[in-house]
């Protein structure tokens, strides 16, 4: 039986089970969080958390899955990307903590002189500290020890979390600070002494060296991680244009308990990655998706098994406050079906060293979103927000499929191209 278990799902096996155990952890904190704060002050904390997932990955470059691909194929200097990493998050958020003000009131709509979104935005530099350690990790196919630093934050930030509940101290702020930034740092603390990794400042040539390679790499994944997060984020921003922060609240936690169960589909997309980069023939990439999709599935078949179990679930942990969360709950639990499904076909374009198909799928996906959203939820509220949500994952998955369709090339990979990213097809 050992022998027939393939590598990547060797993988996801010890990357699946440590995301299960940090679902249930992710759960107290959410719970805690939303029952501290009630739907309001909930609403006004998730669309801090949309904007600081949209800068984050504005912050992140792109940087860090081409690191992961270039470090697989030991070409890829590990101390130059953390220090580039690191760099470019804390320049993006220090220009972004002058506009904080005007970010807050015109761009999100909060009633906030920039003070939150100064701290929401502090937490993104301490997150890239520790998700640099997790991609040397990564890469390394380190997945037991990378999978420790997940549950060590997870478990912190639920462990912080009742801790600031008991003693009253629960707030917007102290969520942002304790929570966020304490936690992350937190982690990169054990993430060094875990990976133990030779980050001495490399030299300005290897710096500039690095980055360059990085950027060809990475300018087309960084894009479509931009446009992804968009993609994820932006209805909780629209939502919040039209409806009251009650029901911003609703919807966020409905969201948020929705990307819990969507984090089987993170760690096969966090295993997938490195071995995409390995593909080298029609055959490997067949076999790829047979035991991809077999385990999607799989995946799918036990999220489905929640969609009943979500009502009594949000009510009795969140109380009947939340208790408008619940429809919004199982149909968004079927977007996470659809994406589960998905994956595993759509990241095939790194194997042919077309990452730009992924931007632009993750392109239409955003305009497919704002469209749809802004049409739909000023009618019928949250509820169009879910149809805008799927209606984007759709119409992304037909593009990259039938822009790969439409190629009709044999299946090649050839790494010299994927890592300069052909202008072609």
């Amino acid at each position: 039986m050992r022998e027939r278990w393939d590598p990547i799902g060797q993988g996801w096996a010890v990357v699946t089970s440590a995301e299960v155990v940090r679902l249930g952890l992710g759960l107290v904190a959410s719970f805690v969080v939303a029952r501290a704060l009630g739907p309001a002050d909930y609403g006004v904390y998730a669309v801090l958390a949309a904007m600081v997932g949209i800068v984050g990955v504005v912050a992140e470059g792109g940087l860090s899955e081409a690191a992961v691909l270039r470090l697989a194929r030991g070409v890829s200097s590990g101390s130059a990307f953390v220090w580039l990493r690191v760099g470019l998050a804390g320049i993006v958020v220090a220009c972004l903590c002058v506009l904080a003000a005007p970010l807050a009131g015109l761009v999100l709509g909060l009633n906030d002189d920039g003070s939150l979104t100064r701290w929401a935005l502090l937490g993104i530099v301490a997150t890239a500290c520790s998700g640099s350690v997790s991609v040397l990790l990564q890469a390394a196919g380190a997945f037991g020890r990378m999978s420790t630093l997940t549950l060590f934050n997870t478990g912190l930030t639920g462990l912080l979390a009742v801790l600031l509940a008991v003693l009253c101290q629960l707030t917007i702020l102290s969520a942002l600070v304790v929570l966020g930034i304490g936690t992350s740092l937190a982690t990169c603390a054990l993430g060094l002494h875990v990976a133990r990794p030779d980050l001495r400042p490399p030299a300005a040539r290897e710096v500039r060296s690095e980055g360059l390679a990085l950027v060809r790499v990475g300018r087309w994944l960084w894009l479509a991680a931009l446009l992804a997060m968009l993609a994820v984020n932006l209805d909780v921003l629209i939502v919040n244009r039209f409806v009251t922060l009650e029901a911003v609240g609703a919807y966020a936690l409905a969201a948020n308990l929705a990307s819990k169960a969507n984090v089987v589909n993170h760690s096969l997309y966090t295993v997938l990655l490195p071995g995409i980069a390995q593909l080298t023939e029609q055959k490997a990439a067949r076999q790829y998706l047979k035991h991809s999709l077999v385990r999607s599935a799989g995946v799918a078949l036990l999220i489905a098994a929640c969609v009943p179990l979500a009502g009594p679930f949000v009510l009795l942990v969140y109380g009947d406050q939340f208790a408008a969360a619940v429809p919004l709950l199982q149909l968004l639990l079927g977007v996470v079906i659809f994406d589960v499904l998905a994956t595993p076909a759509l990241l095939l374009p790194l194997a042919y060293g077309r990452a730009r198909l992924m931007a632009g799928a993750d392109g239409t996906r955003v305009v497919t979103l704002a469209v749809v959203g802004t049409a739909l939820v000023p009618l019928y509220g949250p509820l169009g927000a879910i149809a805008a949500r799927f209606a984007s994952r759709v119409a992304g998955a037909l593009v990259v499929l039938g822009l790969l369709a439409r190629s009709g090339d044999a299946f090649k990979v050839q790494h010299e191209e994927a890592t300069s990213v052909p202008h072609s097809g």
